[in-house]
């Protein structure tokens, strides 16, 4: 019984070791991260759709950059990062699991389509912000 007991205590002990490397974003920051990379490529899609003189793949740049700056991170830390957890599926599993729950929520939550741009919620702020400026 003792013998079973250490054991269980092991395995639970190795499996609660989640850590990624040091140079990788945590779970909980890629999938932030990747949210906000998501609602920036749906901007540029609306725009490039509803303007045909609308420039998207520099629009899409500017976009990541400022979604990197709001996350305080760089364009390398976010393609490292996304490189190592598509190197590691079952640690990416959970994050794109958690996001299409949240895309779920929020179509069920917006029963009344409604025009106009999309709206980026700043994940560290958990307030909705324009992505871009408007004139």
């Amino acid at each position: 019984m003792r013998n079973f007991l250490i054991l269980i205590f092991a395995v639970s002990l190795f499996s609660c070791k989640s850590s990624v490397p040091g140079d990788v974003l945590p779970p909980k920051k890629m999938q932030a991260v990747l949210w906000d990379v998501l609602q920036a490529n749906e901007m540029a899609e609306y725009y490039g759709a509803a303007d045909s003189t609308f420039k998207s793949l520099s629009k899409n740049t500017e976009y990541y950059q400022q979604v990197f700056a709001i996350h305080k991170i760089s364009k390398e830390d976010f393609t490292r990062s996304l490189s190592y957890y598509e190197n590691h599926p079952s640690r990416l599993k959970p994050i794109l699991d958690s996001l299409q729950s949240s895309i779920q929520r929020l179509d069920k939550a917006d029963t009344i389509a409604k025009p106009g741009p999309p709206i980026v919620v700043d994940t560290n702020l958990k307030k909705r912000l324009p992505l871009i400026k408007r004139h």
